[in-house]
Formats: structure tokens, sequence, C-alpha cells
């Protein structure tokens, strides 16, 4: 173990952690690297709230994608929404 590392241990409760568990390997994850990427994203976003987390993420894919819609003013997104309706 480098001499820049922390070993981090903590009590929880069983029926928690098998909850938690079961979802992030659900998506491939283990649980160690799920906390580690989450503290990550923490420390990147500053906000230790998840929905915030993704909704940043969310409006940084839109920004990047080649496909988003760009508006010159409120009132033009108006109007595309009275035209689909």
């Amino acid at each position: 173990m480098a001499n820049n590392s922390v070993t981090c241990s903590f009590v929880m409760d069983r029926e928690t952690y098998n909850a938690y568990k079961s979802i992030v390997s659900k998506n491939g994850e283990n649980v160690k690297g799920n906390l580690i990427s989450y503290m990550q994203s923490v420390i990147q976003y500053g906000t230790p709230n998840a929905e915030t987390i993704l909704a940043i993420q969310e409006v940084q894919r839109l920004k990047n994608s080649p496909d988003k819609r760009v508006y010159s003013s409120f009132s033009e997104i108006l109007q595309e929404i009275d035209d689909d309706e």
C-alpha cells in the first residue's frame, strides 16, 4: 500500500449493506469501487447530493451532444412547444 493511501473501516446495518451491494452489483460494480467513484464525484462537483451530480452530468452530456438544439430566445422554445401540440 502506498504511503498516500488510507484504509477506511466502518460499521453499518447488514440489511442496508446487502441492499446497496445488490444494487451496485446489478450494474457490474462492487461496493468499494462504487463508493470510491461516488467520493470522486463529490470532489469533482463539490456536492454530496447524488441527484445534483446526475443532473450536472446530464447537462454536460447534453452540451456535448452533436444533436443538441440551440435556441436564440425563450419565446422560440415556447413556439416549438406550441407547434408540437
